[in-house]
Order: structure tokens, then sequence, then C-alpha cells
């Protein structure tokens, strides 16, 4: 038997392989949960949610998309979409504006005070990037991006998506 586990005689993981240290979704919840934990306090310290963070980012990225649009590339719903560009607006982070050519549609763009924010934020989340991957080389980032990327497709999970669908509701820390 091979540290990994044994098989059976179908290929399949034994017992000892299917054991929750020697699996990939176990293992992937456990990073998932610390990795969002650590992000929103982070951000928290900042007066931020993660969901305002990847807002703030997405129309950093391309300022003057449409409302819709960017709820869609992020996969948000609607409604929440609405409460989420209420609140940032209402905190000075952005403004909604009128589109040029369609009145009925808002265009979301970064204040001087956004775009500030958004600033430090990603100084801070690249801060906690290099900590969660301090032991690993260029290469080894790059490998893994791509096989967690892989992961993703296999569960049909968009690159975009925020994992709580823009709800707020962050992860418990299990006590166990």
């Amino acid at each position: 038997m091979s540290p990994e586990g044994s098989r059976s005689e179908s290929g399949r993981p034994g017992p000892v392989a299917a054991h929750a240290g020697n699996s990939v979704g176990f293992t992937l919840s456990q990073l998932g949960f610390e990795t969002s934990r650590r992000f929103a306090t982070v951000v928290g310290e900042l007066g931020l949610e993660p969901r305002h963070f990847a807002l703030l980012r997405a129309i950093d990225s391309s300022e003057g998309q449409s409302q819709q649009s960017c709820g869609e590339h992020l996969a948000i719903p609607p409604s929440t979409m609405v409460a989420i560009v209420d609140h940032l607006e209402a905190s000075g982070l952005l403004e909604r504006r009128l589109h040029p050519t369609d009145r009925r549609t808002r265009t979301l763009h970064l204040t001087d005070a956004g775009a500030s924010l958004l600033t430090v934020a990603m100084e801070r989340a690249m801060a906690l990037e290099s900590t969660i991957c301090a032991a690993l080389t260029a290469a080894d980032r790059t490998q893994l991006l791509a096989l967690l990327r892989h992961v993703a497709a296999n569960l049909d999970v968009s690159s975009n998506a925020l994992p709580d669908r823009g709800s707020g509701e962050l992860p418990r820390r299990s006590h166990a």
C-alpha cells in the first residue's frame, strides 16, 4: 500500500485514500473557508466586505459598464446587486451615471475615494496572497493556479463568480 492510500481493483481510491486528509475536496473546502475568513478580515479592516471589494475591482477594470452587465459578470443576482451598489454609492465609493445613449441604463464609476480605498485594499489583498503562497516558487504558483482552474472547470465554476453570489454571507470558523 502506498502512502497515498490503497486502490481497489477498480482503480478507485480505497478507504485510506478517501480519508479527509487525502481528499482534494475536503482540503479545498478547508482552504476556501480559511482564505475567505482571512480575506474578509483584511478588507473588513477597511470597512469593506469581500463583495464590495469584488465590485469595486470589477468597476476599476472596466469603468463605465452597466450595473446589469457588472452583476452578470460577477454572477450576482439583480436584487443583491442593487443593494451592494446602493451601499457603495451611499458610502461615496462609486457613483451611478446615466448611460450616454440609453437613459434606462446606469453606468458604474469609482469615485476618487473609491479608487483610493481600492488601492489600499489591493495592497492588503496582495499581502495575503504572499502569505498564502509563501512556500511556493513562481512556477509552483502558476502550476497551482492552472490545476485549480481545471478543478473549477470540472465543477462548472466561473472564475468571475463570487462564492456567495454576493450575499455577503461569510464562512463560519469551525471550533473543532
